[in-house]
Parts: C-alpha cells; structure tokens; sequence
C-alpha cells in the first residue's frame, strides 16, 4: 500500500496532457507532528506536471512560481491548512500507532471536450488511509484505521460540499485562468562519485535535470558497467522550476584504474553521454587502489633514499676526519745523541739571546710554546749559576737543584716529544 501511494503521487506530479488539449491541476497538502513542536502545514501547487505555487503554516500565503505567466491565482491557503490541522486532530485517536505525516492530494483533469474528472484521497505516515467521491459526497476507507474517520466525516455535509464545490467547481474554472511561461527544452547530465568511508568502493551517481516531457531514461555505460555489485534509478521527479529529476547510483570498485564509466541519457530528439572523470561532487578527484599502492611505494622508496643519503655522508665525513688525524700525528722521535750534541752547542754560546735564536731555528717556532718557556727558565737559572757572584753565593745550593729538576723535566719533555 505504501508503495502504491507513493507511485500514484509521483504519477501525479508528472501529469502533463497539454499535447491532447487536456490539462491538470492538483494541490499537494502535508502536515506534520513532531513532539514538542506545533504542527507544520505545507502545500504545492502543481499545473501539468510543473510547480506554480507553495504555501506553507508560517504565512498562508501562496507564493506563485517564476513558472507562472497568469496573477489570476488565490492569494491564501487558510482552507488546506484548516483541513489538515483538523485531520491531525481526527486521525490520531483511531490510530494504533503515532501519527507523524498526513497527506492529501486533490485537484481535477480536465479534457480536450470539457470532461471533468476530480480526486480527493488522504494518507497517514505513506499508507493509503481514507478517499472522497465528489458525486455522492460519501468517504470510503482504504485501510481498517480510518473505519471511525469515515463514520464521522460522513456525517459532515457542511464539509462534503465544499470539498465536492472545489474539485468540480473552482479546480477547473482555475485550469482556464492559468498560464504558463514557455521553457526551453535543455537538459544536463552530471557524472559524479562519492567515497564510501573505510572501503575500495564508491557511489556513482548520473543526474539528470530536464525540462525535456520526453525523457524517458538514463543507463550506466561503460567498460565497467557490467562489473557493478547494484544499480537504482530514482525519478522522473519534478524540481521546482518546472523541470524533472533523473537520477541513478551505481556501486563502483576503485581498484581497477582502467575501468570507465559514464551515463547517458536518452530523449525524444537526442541522446547525452557524459563519462566520470574521476571526481567528486565538490571537484576533488578520487584516487584508486593501484594509484595509492603506487603512492605509497613511491613514498618508502623515498624514506629509503634519504636514509642512504644520509649513511654514505656519514660514512665520507668518518673517513675525512681519519685522514686529517692521519696527517696531524707528530713527527717521529728525535735521536738523543743528536740532544745531547745540541745541549753541548747551546752551552758553549755565551749570550741567552743567541741562545734562543738558535733554538728557535733550529726547533722551529711551530713547536710547543710550553716547551720554549721550560727551555728559557732553564737557560736563565744556568745563566744565574755561572754568572752571578750573589745569586751563586747564596743560592747555589737550591739553585743548582732546581736546574738539576729543570734538566730532567726537559729531558722528559724531549722524550716525549
């Protein structure tokens, strides 16, 4: 039951009669509980098959349609809305279950010679529930809840008549008043995916938006069609702007990178087609599991790269510093006879400075400064032993000691050396 009223609504909002010179004009009600809120009221105006006016409970006025070419159009929709408050008022108490949504369709279809055919049917929560014979004014249950509904709207002549004046008087004296605006026939196909979260897969979706009355259907084209786990097809569907919806979703796998796919659409002049090119609805494009197995491979060969880098550099900077250490080692140990030669020369020269010219010379300013300082102390004390009458006279005991304690750390020092 559900389903049939959901197909019968969808029937009813693409109506359109105008080749045969017949017209239609429906008014498509909804009221809503939710707990906690006061209930809500809206309606849709449909003129065959296109949208021309909305009204909903926060201003009961219509608000006509760009669609809409005539202004000879009423200008509230107290009535509906009176309607539906009262049936959200009736409905519940015969119900087993919660009332959440109730919906009304009403309006007539009138023909090329002037015949006149009118409907009035209710549903609760997307179930067939009660409907209205206009000719004997009388409701006729559609399911074992709307028993007592029926009963006591039954007995409401006041609100048959009007109800039965309204689709079988003013639903077709409006059909003559309105006009339309004319609309180009276009019609645009959209190819798109969306990532499912944490899988190789994804949704593709082909939509289709036309203002094209003979469009029929889209299909999924493609090498990769045939590999799809499922595919739905939504709609025709009307859009506000008098145009309808088409739209199909197909699962897709993301690890083939060579599969294509693509959707087209066939009409009553031409055929689109519109292949996927990998993107999303926001533009970003979505990659597959080769290119990412690809990515990744890509990225540890990198890591690896740049550890190797880094170790031979290291390795080169180890073997720079062994060979500069190589080459600062000190020079090989002077022979100790060539010393004591140089000892004996050094002290058979009388003058301190000549001296230290000699030893500068011959050792080498390079050398340790430590060293010639050692070396000068040394020279100097001698100097005072064997040259100063006072300091040789009062001294020349602990004198002669130190210069004994100055040799042998001179002779340490060279050995070293």
């Amino acid at each position: 039951m559900q389903m049939k009223w959901i197909k019968l609504w969808i029937l009813c909002l693409l109506l359109s009669v105008n080749g045969c010179g017949s017209h239609s004009l429906q008014w498509l009600s909804t009221g809503r509980v939710q707990p906690g809120d006061k209930p809500s009221f809206e309606q849709l105006t449909v003129f065959d098959g296109v949208p021309i006016s909305y009204c909903d409970s926060s201003t009961k006025r219509e608000q006509l349609k760009p669609t809409l070419e005539s202004k000879s159009f009423p200008e509230h929709c107290s009535e509906a809305f009176y309607n539906i408050l009262g049936s959200l008022h009736d409905i519940p108490p015969t119900m087993n279950s919660t009332v959440s949504v109730v919906q009304r369709r009403r309006g007539c279809i009138q023909t090329a010679n002037g015949t006149v055919s009118t409907f009035e049917a209710w549903a609760v929560n997307g179930m067939d529930f009660i409907s209205f014979d206009p000719e004997s004014q009388r409701w006729t249950s559609q399911s074992p809840s709307a028993i007592a509904v029926k009963q006591r709207w039954n007995k409401d002549r006041g609100m048959n008549f009007a109800f039965r004046h309204f689709i079988r008087e003013e639903c077709p004296r409006l059909i003559q008043k309105i006009q339309l605006r004319s609309i180009d026939q276009k019609t645009e196909l959209r190819v798109f995916a969306k990532p499912i979260v944490n899988t190789a897969q994804a949704l593709l979706r082909c939509h289709v938006t036309s203002t094209d009355k003979s469009l029929s259907t889209v299909h999924l084209i493609g090498d990769g069609a045939s590999r799809t786990s499922w595919i739905t097809v939504t709609g025709p569907m009307p859009s506000e702007d008098g145009a309808v919806i088409l739209r199909l979703t197909a699962g897709i796998s993301l690890r083939q990178s060579t599969n294509k796919y693509g959707c087209t659409v066939q009409t009553g002049g031409h055929n689109i087609t519109v292949f996927w090119d990998g993107s999303t609805l926001d533009g970003r494009y979505l990659p597959n599991q080769s290119s990412v197995r690809w990515e990744i491979l890509t990225l540890i060969l990198g890591v690896c790269c740049i550890v190797f880098t880094i170790t031979l550099i290291s390795c080169v900077m180890v073997f720079l510093l062994k060979c500069v250490k190589m080459k600062s080692r000190p020079t090989a140990r002077v022979d100790p006879r060539l010393m004591e030669q140089f000892t004996r020369i050094m002290q058979s020269v009388a003058s301190p400075d000549l001296q230290n010219v000699i030893f500068s010379f011959t050792r080498g300013t390079e050398r340790n400064r430590e060293y010639q300082d050692q070396w000068e102390v040394m020279i100097r004390i001698r100097d005072l032993m064997y040259y100063d009458p006072d300091y040789f006279a009062h001294h020349i005991n602990g004198a002669h000691q130190e210069g004994e304690e100055l040799s042998r750390e001179f002779e340490i020092v060279e050995t070293e050396v």
